[in-house]
């Protein structure tokens, strides 16, 4: 008879060598893979997002009511590559509902390990071992309350059920999870705010043979600040993340957004007895494609990577006020012109004014300010 703890310790061993939130309790909480975080963006950042937005795959790691931003039908794929043959793999789809509805969203993760060594009780060879996990997850979320006709603003909230399963050669244990979140996202004087809060993987616990492990469950809390830098996006994140059996971990991040195509990321995670210190990463955009990377190092065990792909399809809802590429360029223009107008640099903003009414003729915060703009160069002549 096989010792289906001795396989069960090995597991968890591997898991939370992999996993960067569970290692002051290590063994202690069964599922621990599903605090591995699947978004490059997310990761590359100090692995922070319960107050940030704009990421499928961060949506669905950090803060289900983040995934109430998104404003095109959307698929993300993922690939991490882990110490120790390791490896993870996610499918995620959101598609936003018509009349303001909230958006709906699936994921599939899969953790795959090389086979291990097993054992009779006697300590004897008894043949490999396989051994895997699987999560699928179903999401909804919506905006409960805020400014109109601007819906990227105001209060979201989202929820999470997902059924998640642990294998160890022919026995296996599964259990249904519960997550919820709320997001904040208010613009201030000189840029945007984001405060969110989320639990994750409420439930009751693995149980394999005669033992019960508990579910993997944490709380996080996040905030975030956008504003411009050099006329792009420059994004600041700081992240608390407490699980139920380790100590508490701090980490941040920041993002800067060269012209909406290019992003340059890095954060800092500390707090753990494991993989503590420095992420690096960035992502490339093309039109509706996104690719973005991550690498993060855990000392002795080595390096990670995680790559993921992202495709926008279809066409936008009315969720949001952007409804094309070309409307979000003219209201990016448009913000760098007010940056201009508070600097005095009137003949600038009037350039980049023209430019954002070439791309939405009809955008009024647009047209309005050209018309001070205008009026602020006629005094100053």
């Amino acid at each position: 008879m096989k010792n289906l703890k001795a396989f069960k310790f090995i597991l968890c061993a591997a898991l939370c060598c992999a996993s960067a939130p569970a290692r002051a309790g290590a063994g202690k909480s069964g599922g621990e893979f599903l605090r591995i975080i699947q978004s490059p963006r997310a990761v590359a950042m100090g692995e922070t997002g319960a107050g940030l937005y704009g990421d499928l795959l961060g949506a669905a790691a950090m803060n289900p009511a983040a995934l109430a931003r998104t404003g095109y039908r959307e698929a993300a794929f993922s690939y991490n590559s882990w110490i120790e043959g390791i490896s993870l793999q996610q499918a995620a789809y959101a598609h936003p509902l018509k009349g303001e509805k909230g958006v709906l969203g699936g994921s599939i993760s899969m953790l795959n390990m090389p086979s291990i060594q097993g054992f009779n009780n006697s300590g004897a060879a008894a043949g490999e071992v396989d051994s895997g996990d699987l999560a699928v997850a179903v999401n909804y979320a919506a905006r409960v309350r805020g400014p109109w006709p601007d819906k990227r603003f105001g209060l979201f909230a989202g929820g999470a059920v997902k059924y998640a399963r642990e294998k160890l050669d022919t026995v296996s244990a599964g259990t249904t999870l519960f997550d919820a979140g709320l997001l904040w996202v208010s613009r201030v004087r000189d840029g945007t705010l984001g405060l969110g809060v989320s639990a994750q993987s409420l439930g009751s616990g693995f149980k394999f043979d005669s033992v019960t492990d508990p579910a993997p469950s944490q709380l996080r809390f996040g905030a975030s600040y956008i504003l411009l830098a050099a006329g792009d996006p420059l994004t600041f994140t700081l992240d608390l993340c407490k699980p139920n059996d380790a100590d508490s971990v701090l980490s941040s991040g920041a993002e800067y957004l060269l012209r909406r195509l290019v992003a340059l990321r890095a954060g800092y995670v500390s707090g753990t007895d494991l993989g503590s210190g420095l992420r690096v990463g960035g992502g490339v955009t093309i039109k509706m494609l996104q690719f973005d990377y991550a690498l993060s190092s855990y000392g002795k065990f080595g390096i990670t990577h995680r790559f993921s792909l992202a495709y926008k399809f279809g066409k936008p809802v009315d969720i949001t006020p952007h409804l094309s590429p070309m409307q979000e360029k003219a209201r990016w223009r448009t913000e760098r012109a007010d940056l201009m107008m508070r600097e005095a640099r009137y003949y600038e903003a009037v350039l980049e004014l023209n430019e954002a009414l070439a791309l939405d003729p009809g955008y009024g915060a647009a047209l309005e300010m050209m018309r001070k703009a205008r009026s602020m160069v006629e005094v100053s002549k």
